[in-house]
């Protein structure tokens, strides 16, 4: 099995993005090293079509890892769930590679904080700081109110003391984070 480093990652994202068609989102901790940040190693890719015509095209994703000489299960397919339930709106979504016949977008720092939280490992605190630091060095347009509030509603939910843990080192990161504008 190759390595998910940043290479295979961009010959990822140059394949797919002549080969499939639509609108496509990476996600989850194989995004880093695609934007550059090696901080970790994952052994997914995190990649959720956009819309019913992209859905459709599972075979052809699957076809395209196979020849990059990647497992077929790479493809993390559990992660649709998680973008579906985001409502993810439109601003967003940032251009992270235009293909000849596929675009695939990066999510916001908040989105990509409100796709980690359902599960919100240790792994996924460590990518949410890395990302927001990623976001602001781009110029993104961060807003951490909304960001907060999300993390908030979590804790409102009574969580197990593991995840309040995780919850306010979350809370923490984002104050840190966000103080040194």
């Amino acid at each position: 099995m190759r390595d998910l480093n940043a290479a295979v990652l961009q010959e990822f994202l140059v394949a797919a993005g002549s080969k499939l068609r639509g609108r496509w989102l990476l996600i989850g901790g194989t995004l880093l090293p695609a934007v550059g940040l090696d901080v970790r190693s994952t052994v997914d890719i995190d990649f959720v079509g956009l819309g019913s015509r992209e859905a459709a095209q599972g075979l052809e994703l699957m076809e395209l890892t196979e020849a990059l000489g990647l497992p077929v299960e790479t493809i993390n397919q559990a992660a649709a769930l998680f973008v579906k339930k985001a409502n993810v709106r439109k601003k967003e979504l940032l251009p992270l590679f235009e293909g000849s016949s596929a675009t695939i977008y990066r999510p916001s720092a908040g989105l990509y904080w409100r796709l980690k939280i359902p599960r919100l490992s240790d792994s996924d605190l460590l990518d949410c700081n890395h990302y927001w630091r990623f976001c602001q060095l781009a110029g993104d347009r961060l807003s951490a109110r909304e960001t907060q509030r999300t993390v908030e509603k979590e804790l409102d939910a009574k969580p197990s003391p593991d995840r309040l843990r995780r919850l306010k080192k979350l809370l923490q990161i984002l104050s840190e984070l966000t103080s040194k504008k």
